[in-house]
């Protein structure tokens, strides 16, 4: 009997130490639009991988969702991680000031609800200018970055990895990637092969930058070299 108790003691202690990753953006987030479904996949051993993004949301907007309260029931569990992307929506109605300044003021508010913040660069839109790929993402993405330096907390540099890839890529491939594809007029949200591989460039991401999450991410090296070289 003692044995079994003690057995069963240090099951519900592991299974505590577990951690979780809450994702938390815009729709590039979403499971069914965005990298969130395929990142949660390259996943192993967490206690949650919960996708609480909101399509149409800024760093204001989505702390009226419902998903807001989520986040904060969810960020008690102990050990519990919350990666935050937003930049689509906020560099429509607002400047990159008022952007740094609102992406702050939540990602404090989740760390005192008790998680522990990753902040990610927005996914890049896959429009080009003849066969260049354009961005105008770069100012918002640069504001998440000094954030995170100025809070002292990871980022993982989601736009840069994405130009990188999309450019070397090319026009007629990344179209695959579409939502509509092959009718090719939403080059901003992702289909079920966006999100594989954008999802595996965010765990890749994680694993490199987030060392508590690095046996938490499952190994594709297949699919990381096809986004290192540029290709599908």
């Amino acid at each position: 009997m003692f044995s079994s108790l003690a057995v069963s003691l240090l099951v519900a202690t592991l299974a505590a130490a577990a951690p979780g990753i809450l994702t938390i953006g815009d729709s590039t987030v979403t499971d069914d639009a965005g990298w969130g479904k395929g990142f949660c996949a390259d996943t192993t051993g967490l206690a949650r991988c919960i996708n609480l993004a909101v399509s149409g949301t800024t760093t204001v907007s989505w702390q009226s969702q419902p998903q807001y309260s989520s986040m904060l029931t969810e960020c008690k569990n102990a050990n519990t991680y919350a990666t935050i992307q937003f930049g689509h929506n906020d560099q429509k109605v607002m400047d990159t000031a008022t952007f740094a300044s609102n992406l702050e003021s939540l990602t404090n508010k989740i760390k005192t609800a008790g998680c522990s913040p990753i902040l990610v660069t927005s996914l890049c839109r896959r429009t080009f200018s003849g066969s260049t790929l354009t961005d105008i993402l770069g100012p918002y993405s640069n504001q998440t970055v000094a954030i995170a330096k100025k809070l002292d907390l990871p980022v993982l540099p989601l736009l840069a990895d994405c130009m990188t890839y999309i450019q070397k890529l090319g026009k007629p491939n990344a179209m695959q990637f579409n939502l509509d594809y092959p009718n090719n007029t939403d080059t901003t949200h992702l289909n079920a092969m966006g999100s594989r591989y954008f999802g595996r460039m965010v765990a890749d991401e994680v694993k490199k930058n987030v060392p508590a999450l690095t046996g938490n991410i499952v190994a594709d090296p297949v699919l990381s070299a096809k986004i290192a070289a540029g290709t599908l």
